[in-house]
């Protein structure tokens, strides 16, 4: 499975506006864009997503933008990714089992729900507040470290 560029941008937005919105004001996409790298229409298009999802919420005016919706500490990277790119599905039958004719018998399906599970418990396992700390971060590259051996 691969976390599409529209899930992996829209972490990347939720995080410039975590580290920019300072004191709940809001950002505006045009300046995340030149920070990121993405384009504003594509920032818009995944604010659309965000905020109908209650991630970041929108204030109108010329002083308006964005800020999240809740504390960097709350937002879990599964809720972003559900929000920008829809559930978390490896296979279409690891989620929903009446989608295949062969699913009730099928050998392969247990371990594509497993795989499927536990994408979204690591998932679920970290906030945007972890991707912004740095000692949280080297933990983390370390536990990937451990993994490779």
């Amino acid at each position: 499975m691969r976390i599409s560029t529209r899930g992996r941008y829209a972490i990347r937005l939720l995080l410039d506006l975590a580290r920019n919105s300072k004191e709940g004001k809001p950002v505006r996409l045009a300046d995340v864009a030149k920070r990121t790298c993405i384009s504003r229409g594509y920032l818009e298009q995944l604010a659309i997503a965000l905020k109908n999802n209650s991630l970041i919420k929108g204030i109108p005016g010329k002083k308006g933008g964005y800020c999240l919706a809740k504390p960097p500490e709350c937002i879990r990277l599964h809720a972003v990714i559900q929000a920008a790119i829809g559930p978390i599905s490896i296979t279409d039958c690891a989620t929903d089992p009446e989608i295949c004719l062969m699913s009730h018998y099928c050998e392969c399906r247990p371990i594509w729900t497993i795989i499927n599970k536990r994408i979204v418990e690591v998932l679920n396992e970290y906030s945007l507040s972890d991707l912004m700390d740095a000692s949280r971060l080297s933990g983390i590259s370390a536990r990937l470290t451990e993994l490779d051996t």
